[in-house]
């Protein structure tokens, strides 16, 4: 369901599977929450590059592990959504406090990662 890529430094490559929707977020948020939980895990990479379905469910899903990341001090980049994603992501104003990369190796030349003292900062600067 959610396949390791990397880990290296502290960092954690994850892809997502084709289906990210109600009928398997059930399955898929307890293990990106174990990824997050790994000792040493800094930044969470979720590769969305083979995504083929995705719905609201998937939407809440990658919100409470962005949420649980916030709150254990760990940067969270989502990379490479395909276009239906990218537009669920900018209707819903989601992109504008997630992290989003168009390619996993973008989010890994950018793992000079936002902390979230720079996402609290953000959003003072918002207010």
């Amino acid at each position: 369901m959610l396949t390791v890529q990397l880990r290296h430094n502290g960092v954690t490559v994850a892809r997502l599977p084709d289906v990210v929707a109600f009928d398997t977020v059930t399955d898929l948020h307890p293990l990106a929450l174990a990824l997050l939980e790994e000792g040493g895990c800094r930044h969470l990479v979720l590769d969305m590059s083979h995504i083929e379905d995705f719905d609201s469910s998937g939407l809440a899903m990658l919100l409470k592990v962005w949420h649980r990341s916030r709150a254990g001090g760990t940067a969270l980049t989502l990379a490479a959504p395909p276009p239906f994603v990218q537009r669920m992501l900018t209707i819903t104003q989601a992109i504008t406090f997630l992290a989003v990369t168009p390619s996993v190796r973008q989010a890994l030349a950018g793992h000079t990662s936002r902390t979230t003292e720079d996402d609290d900062q953000d959003l003072a600067d918002q207010a």
